[in-house]
């Protein structure tokens, strides 16, 4: 010991104390081993007991769930037993009045199968008799409706004959008229115009509802043309811009409604200018049919 030193020494007792340690360890961990395996036998031995107690119940249980179930099985067959016989008794009760039922039933069917046969042979006459009621009324209409047709046929072609008379009488009155005012006018002619030519002057003028509906249409197509993209519209239809305008322009010249304008020979309304004294017998104006009333 002496020849050892303070290191060595020192070495020695650390690794004695390790050791000490070691075993104390050790000798905890077999103990707590040793609990460890007597609390799980313990914990064994208790489940064991327990699970043979639940199984003794249980069997208690099931021979009790199986005699109950015995009882009731009997109890039960003897209910139905006691069930059918009443539902037979019911039965043949039920039987014997339904067979009752079923005569009577047959016996009244044969009645009102009788009776409904009467009331059907007399339904029939009734019926007959109604039809030719109505056909005759419906001849009887027809022929009134004829009748009326023919008296309304007759109506009108007097009607039409009259008609046709008066406007015969009323064409023949103004072919004699205008006759005479033209001989008239031959013979003394003067600066007021014929009446047929002031007729052939005159030209059909727009309704309102025409003039309303054109300036409708005309607006809309300036609202058209202010929306629209007139360059794309014309490279879509490869025209110049100036060509697709001048197209519109003429178009909207060709649709619109012209109002009635004033034309040369209305200037001369008020009369026609006095024929001069060197030449008693001026010129008739010009008939309707001439250039100068064209429009």
């Amino acid at each position: 010991m002496n020849s050892l030193s303070a290191e060595e020494l020192k070495k020695l007792k650390r690794d004695a104390s390790i050791k000490a340690k070691e075993d104390e360890f050790e000798k905890r961990r077999r103990d707590e081993e040793e609990n460890k395996r007597k609390q799980l036998e313990d914990m064994k031995r208790e489940y064991e007991e327990q699970e043979q107690a639940k199984k003794q119940k249980r069997i208690q249980f099931l021979q009790k769930q199986a005699q109950i179930k015995h009882e009731k099985e009997v109890f039960d067959q003897q209910r139905d037993e006691r069930r059918n016989q009443r539902i037979e008794k019911k039965v043949a009760a039920w039987k014997n009045r339904a067979n009752a039922n079923i005569k009577a039933t047959l016996e009244a069917k044969a009645q009102e199968e009788e009776f409904v046969e009467q009331n059907a042979e007399e339904a029939r006459d009734c019926k007959r008799a109604k039809e030719e009621r109505i056909k005759q009324n419906i001849r009887d209409t027809q022929e009134r409706e004829v009748e009326k047709d023919m008296n309304r046929d007759e109506k009108n072609a007097e009607r039409h004959t009259q008609r046709e008379l008066k406007e015969v009488c009323k064409v023949d009155k103004i072919k004699t008229e205008a006759t005479e005012e033209l001989e008239s006018f031959i013979m003394h002619p003067y600066p007021v115009p014929l009446r047929q030519v002031l007729a052939g002057t005159r030209r059909p003028v727009p309704k309102v509802t025409e003039l309303l509906a054109c300036y409708k249409d005309q607006r809309e197509d300036i609202r058209d043309l202010e929306d629209q993209d007139i360059p794309m519209r014309a490279q879509l239809r490869n025209q110049s811009i100036f060509t697709y305008v001048r197209d519109i322009q003429q178009a909207a010249e060709q649709n619109r409604l012209k109002p009635p304008e004033p034309i040369p020979s209305d200037v001369q309304r008020g009369g026609l200018p006095k024929p001069s004294p060197k030449s008693p017998k001026s010129k008739s104006p010009k008939s309707p049919s001439s250039p100068g009333r064209r429009r």
